[in-house]
């Protein structure tokens, strides 16, 4: 929620319960217009946990459709990588779409440090092999950040 909506929904329960006490101050006997300020508290609180609540419920359903998309998205973009590398639409789209975010970014992972573009390629290729996908399209996510890394790291003469 932002700022005004926090300011507006602290305004709605302060307002009664002044009301009360001005109303007490002035006729004490009257209990009826106190126990309805009360009522009428309880109304808002009630009211803007079921709002806060439909909010959350709203919000969560936004992130699950946008993350859908963005998965889609990055399934398209390993798909188009593992054609370059010479795998055929077919073969590609399916290794690109066992690779799933939540077991991958807590899944094994090959190290590259140290290791040559031929030996990150046999990693891949042994990967492909035994079908094993999920460290395929880790290995080739993390070797093409790498390689953006480097080519960040590097001027463009060629010179650290």
């Amino acid at each position: 929620m932002n700022k005004l909506t926090v300011a507006f929904t602290l305004i709605a329960f302060a307002a009664p319960a002044l009301h009360a006490q001005e109303s007490h101050a002035q006729d004490p006997g009257d209990s009826s217009r106190l126990s309805q300020s009360a009522y009428n508290i309880q109304q808002n609180e009630s009211r803007m946990r079921a709002n806060w609540y439909n909010d959350l419920q709203h919000n969560d359903h936004q992130t699950s459709v946008n993350s859908l998309a963005n998965l889609n998205k990055l399934r398209s973009k390993l798909a188009e990588a593992w054609q370059a590398l010479g795998l055929s639409p077919a073969a590609a789209k399916a290794v690109a779409a066992a690779y799933q975010p939540n077991f991958s970014l807590n899944s094994r992972r090959a190290s590259l440090q140290g290791k040559s573009d031929e030996e990150i390629a046999a990693l891949i290729q042994s990967s492909l092999a035994k079908k094993d996908y999920l460290l395929a399209n880790q290995t080739l996510i993390d070797f093409q950040t790498k390689e953006m890394r480097l080519g960040t790291e590097t001027s463009p003469d060629g010179q650290h």
